[in-house]
């Protein structure tokens, strides 16, 4: 029985924003949602403590795929390195097939995500890699790898999802267990040239590679020779921001069994035992490269409610529930505003704190992403992480600890206007004791509102 691929989760910080970048550049398809994954099942399946999450789902033309994203409450997800490159081990990149080419690379860089590289390729056979807004490096492919191979049930979609690529340490122990303990068949699919590489930065990389066959996604396995790539992280979860795993899909539950069965005489580490219920099933293995694997078998009866057909926006859960949003004139030019608010050790000048400390420094800058303040107060001490940074435009934070709330995102945009600059402050959060989100939502409010005035005074004062 040949392994079909139906799905590739990643882990995101923040799952509006990237499930909406999927959607406008690709044209990817919602298919509902769920929290349901948290408690002691998420924990079991997943082998995450406390595992807490949003999980959104995305379909496009194939019949029985999606994509997967995963906005974690508990583990945070630990944000992507900052030099992280496609040779460095673990899942490294995605590659989705497109109807329009050019027209996707337009919308790709009108969304803030342009193209790598220039095209490498002829008309026709055209590719491109960009990183999408989590950091992960998506190839983008005019050709498609499978044409006239796959099986598809939304012909109308735009865009389909043709390869994973795992960047390994040892091929041989990857092909004894994707080929050996799954017995996935190696693909005659045309899916890489040698001159790909230099899509993602890696021009003249030697590799021992070998593509297998998973229905309509092709597996790609990559040993990097030259340059070798960094090992996981110390203390990796898959959690951490990023490609999280890919699932293999089954109709019944004796299927799913025969390859946890085979996987585990290969060398498989499952984190629990499987789980069933009437109409679906699953399971994490960890090969022995420390490469998660989900099993899954759905009823076709429970598509649906599985995230494998098309459903309203309106089916998703939100992870956040309650909003906070202040908007402030300031006549000053945007670069003294931005160096205010850029300024988190400067935070007590205008914010109702009395010290702010900087613990870890993030990039480009050390006040960029993945900076960690902690802020002090009366009875108040909050750690914060910096998410995104767009100077002198925006930056994104999010709180890591110190309050009773969840799913915290705080966006400041600025905006240069004939008068100065137009300062935009949004909250989004959801409180974790029920019946106090109108209480903190008022006191949210009557910070930014006591605030952002002397952010003001403080900027037009020079």
């Amino acid at each position: 029985m040949t392994q079909q691929l139906d799905q590739i989760a990643f882990s995101v910080v923040d799952v509006q924003r990237t499930e909406r970048w999927f959607r406008d550049a690709f044209g990817f398809i919602p298919a509902g949602g769920t929290r349901s994954f948290r408690g002691w099942g998420a924990q079991h399946v997943q082998g995450l403590p406390g595992a807490a999450s949003t999980c959104w789902w995305l379909v496009d033309r194939s019949e029985h795929f999606q994509v997967e994203l995963f906005q974690f409450e508990a583990p945070l997800a630990r944000l992507m390195p900052a030099d992280f490159r496609p040779c460095d081990i673990g899942y490294s990149r995605v590659g989705f097939w497109v109807q329009d080419f050019d027209r996707t690379i337009e919308r790709l860089a009108a969304l803030g995500t342009p193209a790598l590289t220039a095209p490498v390729g002829a008309a026709g056979v055209r590719r491109v890699c960009v990183r999408n807004p989590e950091g992960v490096f998506i190839e983008v492919m005019e050709d498609d790898p499978l044409r006239g191979r796959s099986r598809d049930a939304r012909p109308d979609c735009r865009v389909a999802a043709r390869s994973v690529t795992l960047s390994v340490p040892d091929l041989e122990k990857s092909k004894r267990f994707f080929m050996g303990a799954l017995g996935m068949p190696e693909s005659t699919a045309a899916l890489r040239r040698p001159e790909h590489e230099a899509l993602w930065g890696l021009h003249g990389a030697t590799t021992r590679s070998v593509v297998l066959d998973a229905g309509n996604v092709l597996v790609e396995l990559v040993q990097y020779l030259d340059p070798v790539g960094k090992p996981w992280p110390e203390g990796h979860r898959i959690s951490d921001q990023g490609i999280l795993n890919i699932a293999f899909g089954y109709r019944r539950m004796r299927e799913m069994m025969d390859s946890y069965r085979r996987s585990r005489s290969g060398g498989a580490r499952a984190n629990g035992f499987p789980l069933h219920a009437i109409n679906w099933g699953v399971v994490y293995v960890n090969d022995e490269q420390q490469f998660s694997v989900e099993l899954l078998w759905v009823n076709p009866r429970w598509d649906a409610r599985m995230g494998f057909t098309p459903l309203p926006l309106t089916s998703r859960p939100l992870p956040d529930t309650h909003h906070v949003e202040r908007t402030e004139s300031i006549a000053a030019p945007i670069d003294r505003v931005w160096s205010i608010v850029a300024d988190h050790r400067g935070m007590p000048k205008w914010f109702p704190l009395e010290t702010v400390t900087l613990e870890r420094e993030g990039w480009p800058a050390p006040n960029g992403v993945g900076a960690e303040r902690v802020m002090r107060g009366s009875k108040m001490k909050l750690r914060e992480q910096i998410i995104e940074w767009d100077a002198p435009h925006s930056l994104d934070y999010r709180l890591m600890e110190g309050a009773p709330i969840s799913c915290h995102h705080g966006r400041v945009d600025l905006k240069s206007v004939a008068a100065g600059t137009e300062l935009t402050w949004k909250i989004r959060y959801r409180a974790k004791i029920p019946g106090t989100s109108g209480m903190v939502g008022r006191a949210m409010d009557k910070l930014l509102g006591d605030a952002l005035p002397r952010l003001r005074k403080l900027a037009e004062s020079g």
